[in-house]
């Protein structure tokens, strides 16, 4: 069977991306693998071609798939949707778009299939340490470092009555459990925790909601980012008598305990006394580095460094803890194998009852792969230098204003402008004015570092000539200018592409022979008649025209001369109607022409008619010359109004075809209006 689409106008436009792309045929109650590109092969065990979308994918999948192809017929319309197990050995989210294509042949799909998976990290974390503050067995509030409440846990609305819903955004020294006489003492307590010069915790009285003295033990943290408190986490422990006290401390320890599985599970512990000593290590330092417990055990944490650079550091890192300051930054260590790795490592002073430092905690959390990623990242810009010098696409970086800070070679030689030229041009001073006004107005605003954005772009050569691009725009870190990005424009030219998919879609809604309208475009299109007639209120009349004995030149005459006929046929019916009536061809000898602007007054609107059919006949009585030979033909013709008669261009042509057929019967030449 011959498709509209042929199999290398499909290899052009999408066997070269990296989506995977199907191209089928509705076939009964499944739809059949008519074209997939190179993409699409990979994720099959054997060739799909004229196999059924059952025959290829789990039932399941077929069904979700099917449901939504038949979606997409159904309502005529372009259908995206998402599946998490699309093939069964590939476990990725994809997003699929599926688009109808009605055509004489039969109805296809084209159906787009992307990856979209995404990471949540940011997400997780931040659930993550809501989880913690609703653990939290005593009233705790974070409060901001302006002063004002961010969160609450259930346990602090619990004792005092209070709702962070009411309450979050507010002051916390407007809080009424704090007596004004002590709000300056409060303050004054907050403010030096802040500075980092304050006590730790403090013992206050507080009026708890049913109305009860409580004596709390208030212990102030502070929350940082960056080396700055950015917040303070306060918990009211209350001191109540030493059964209660003892289970307290028996709750915060099983509590201390998981938050110590949680982070031994993430990151490598030690413990050292204030010598360096090692006294403790957890199983994930001994599974990252081979190093076993029992032989680290009274090792000096020197061992660990690899050369003297990083001995030196090590020594000041110490005096630095030593002097009461927690370290933060990035260590390489060496394993039991020789090899080295990369800790993100934080050192915190512990300190007794005494408020000696009895022991030395070190965290670290492995990151080697990331150290190794821009290693790679530093060869990859040396390779990007040599590609942009020698690729057809068209690179470009801009500033957030749209300023040109660098164009690859590649825009001389395509666009025609000289680098002078382009330094001193905004971006969408490169493209033509309607996608000029566009970029200004809408995309240059939507460009940001979470989504890549990708579309089709038009660019103005030099001289004038517009050339199509498939464009991909990201935003980035401009790595001079910190809190700034750069946008990054890579364009590809797909011009023979475009001018492809023009000839496509207007194959695909006209009829080849005469390039008239066909029937998927009276589908597509009548519901536009429809509103304008009901904006205009007037009505429609669909003439349904079928040739007089036209079988009867292809008979005499040949299919050459038989084509040429039904052309002139077609030209003949397009003079004899007005300027914003449509005539389309739906089958061999078959023609629908829809009559817009029609009186709603029957009497009015049947003149109307008979006029035009008149211009039709009239038309027709002149003929036209084919190789000599002259043709006179008649035709006989069905009519059936919008809306008097149905609602849907298939009703209004099936009860036009009615009234054709009673013609028929009649005899030739002559016209009749549908009754009920």
């Amino acid at each position: 069977m011959e498709h509209f689409f042929t199999q290398a106008q499909f290899d052009l436009l999408y066997e070269d991306t990296p989506d995977l792309v199907f191209f089928l045929i509705q076939k009964e109650h499944s739809f059949e693998y008519v074209y997939i590109n190179q993409s699409a092969r990979l994720i099959f065990k054997e060739d799909p071609l004229h196999s059924s979308l059952h025959d290829m994918v789990s039932v399941t999948h077929a069904k979700e798939i099917n449901e939504n192809y038949t979606k997409a017929i159904r309502e005529n319309k372009v259908v995206t949707f998402q599946d998490f197990f699309l093939f069964s050995d590939v476990e990725l989210v994809n997003e699929t778009t599926v688009k109808p294509i009605r055509t004489e042949q039969g109805i296809y799909i084209l159906a787009i299939t992307k990856e979209v998976s995404n990471q949540k990290e940011i997400e997780e974390k931040y659930l993550f340490m809501q989880s913690l503050l609703n653990m939290t067995v005593d009233p705790t509030i974070v409060v901001t470092r302006d002063g004002k409440i961010f969160d609450m846990n259930p346990k602090f609305e619990e004792i005092f009555g209070y709702n962070l819903k009411e309450w979050r955004g507010k002051h916390y020294l407007n809080l009424p459990i704090v007596p004004l006489k002590e709000r300056n003492l409060v303050e004054h307590h907050f403010e030096s925790n802040l500075q980092g010069t304050g006590k730790s915790s403090v013992l206050v009285k507080r009026i708890k909601s049913t109305g009860d003295d409580g004596t709390f033990l208030v212990s102030y943290s502070p929350i940082k980012k960056n080396g700055e408190t950015v917040a303070m986490y306060i918990l009211l422990q209350e001191v109540t008598d030493e059964v209660e006290l003892k289970e307290s401390l028996r709750n915060t320890r099983h509590i201390l305990e998981s938050y110590k599985r949680a982070i031994s599970k993430a990151a490598m512990v030690l413990m050292t006394d204030p010598r360096g000593v090692i006294v403790y290590a957890n199983d994930l330092f001994e599974e990252i580095t081979g190093f076993l417990n029992h032989e680290m055990m009274g090792q000096h944490i020197s061992s660990l460094q690899v050369d003297r650079y990083n001995d030196f550091n090590i020594k000041r890192m110490w005096r630095d803890v030593m002097k009461d300051k927690i370290w933060r930054g990035e260590l390489k260590n060496r394993a039991s194998n020789g090899t080295f790795y990369w800790g993100d490592t934080t050192i915190i002073p512990l300190y007794n009852e005494l408020q000696d430092i009895e022991n030395v905690l070190i965290i670290q959390f492995d990151i080697t792969e990331k150290k190794n990623v821009m290693i790679d990242l530093q060869s990859i810009e040396r390779t990007f230098n040599l590609i942009t010098e020698n690729t057809n696409d068209l690179i470009a970086i801009t500033d957030e204003h749209g300023s040109i800070l660098y164009t690859s070679p590649s825009h001389a030689r395509i666009l025609g402008f000289s680098n002078e030229e382009i330094g001193n041009k905004q971006f969408s001073d490169l493209l033509v004015k309607e996608y000029r006004d566009l970029w200004e107005s809408d995309i240059s605003k939507r460009v940001n570092e979470q989504e890549e954005i990708r579309l089709e772009l038009q660019y103005c050569r030099k001289n004038e000539e517009k050339l199509w691009t498939e464009t991909s725009i990201m935003a980035v870190k401009d790595r001079e200018r910190p809190g700034e990005l750069q946008h990054v424009i890579v364009s590809r030219e797909i011009t023979e592409r475009k001018k492809l998919e023009q000839h496509l879609s207007f194959m695909a809604y006209h009829d080849s022979l005469t390039n008239l309208p066909n029937r998927s475009y009276l589908l597509k299109e009548f519901p536009q008649f429809v509103s304008n007639a009901e904006a205009n209120r007037s009505t429609i009349g669909i003439l349904f025209l079928d040739g007089d004995d036209f079988k009867s030149v292809n008979d005499s005459f040949g299919h050459d001369v038989g084509d040429e006929f039904i052309r002139m046929f077609g030209h003949a019916l397009l003079a004899s109607v007005r300027p914003d009536d449509l005539v389309s061809r739906v089958g061999g000898d078959e023609f629908v022409i829809l009559l817009t602007h029609l009186s709603n007054e029957p009497q009015l609107r049947n003149e109307e008619i008979n006029l035009i059919i008149k211009n039709i006949q009239t038309t027709l009585l002149k003929g036209w010359y084919i190789k000599e030979n002259i043709f006179t033909p008649t035709t006989s013709i069905g009519i059936s109004f919008y809306p008097d008669h149905g609602s849907t261009i298939d009703e209004l042509m099936e009860k036009a075809d009615i009234a054709l057929y009673q013609v028929k019967r009649m005899g030739k030449n002559q016209h009749l209006i549908y009754l009920d």
